[in-house]
Parts: structure tokens; sequence; C-alpha cells
């Protein structure tokens, strides 16, 4: 969205996309134009506030997030240190089985 000046005058074009390529389209001059340049200007701003809101919302659930992984990493810390004494062993990475002891 821009102005663009040719001569004295001044227009005001739009870019719009049309088969994924930019193409800019003509709005006016004078008076209109202005009134589409406020609404296009006002549209940007609410996208822009709407994207902090979604940003502010995002950090405020990692922050309450921070505890509960904090804690799911301490059980399952206690839960390998468990299964080891208990003589488990984790099979390539992957499932816990039971360590047999190797008849002499």
């Amino acid at each position: 969205m821009a102005w663009h000046q040719q001569g004295t005058r001044t227009y005001y074009y739009r870019s719009v996309r049309i088969g994924g390529r930019p193409v800019r389209r003509y709005v006016g001059a004078g008076p209109a134009a202005e009134l589409a340049a406020a609404v296009d200007e006002l549209r940007r701003l609410e996208r822009a506030i709407e994207a902090r809101e979604q940003q502010a919302e995002q950090a405020q659930l990692r922050e309450a997030e921070a505890p509960l992984l904090a804690l799911c990493e301490g059980v399952e810390l206690l839960t390998r240190a468990a299964l080891v004494a208990a003589g488990y062993r984790r099979h390539d990475r992957g499932e816990w089985r039971f360590r047999r002891a190797i008849a002499d």
C-alpha cells in the first residue's frame, strides 16, 4: 500500500497478491484515496495489536507451564533412579527391561 506521485498528482495503490504474485491495484486520488489509506492503516494497526496480544498470551502460557515442566523432569529422574535401583535397564533408549543375572 503506497502513495505514488506522478508529476504534481499523488495516487494511492494497494498491493494485492494474485496467483502468488504481488500486483498493484489503483485505488484513487484525493479524499477517496486518503480515506482508503486511513482504512488500510487502521487494519494494519489492528493486525499488529492482535499479534502483540497473541505473543503476550503465549508468553504467559509458557511462564505458567514452566513449573509443570520442571516437575515432570524431576518425576522422570526419580522414576529412572527407582527403575535402575530395582535392576532394570533401558534397551536401546527404549523400553525398560529387567536385567537378568547371568548363570555361571
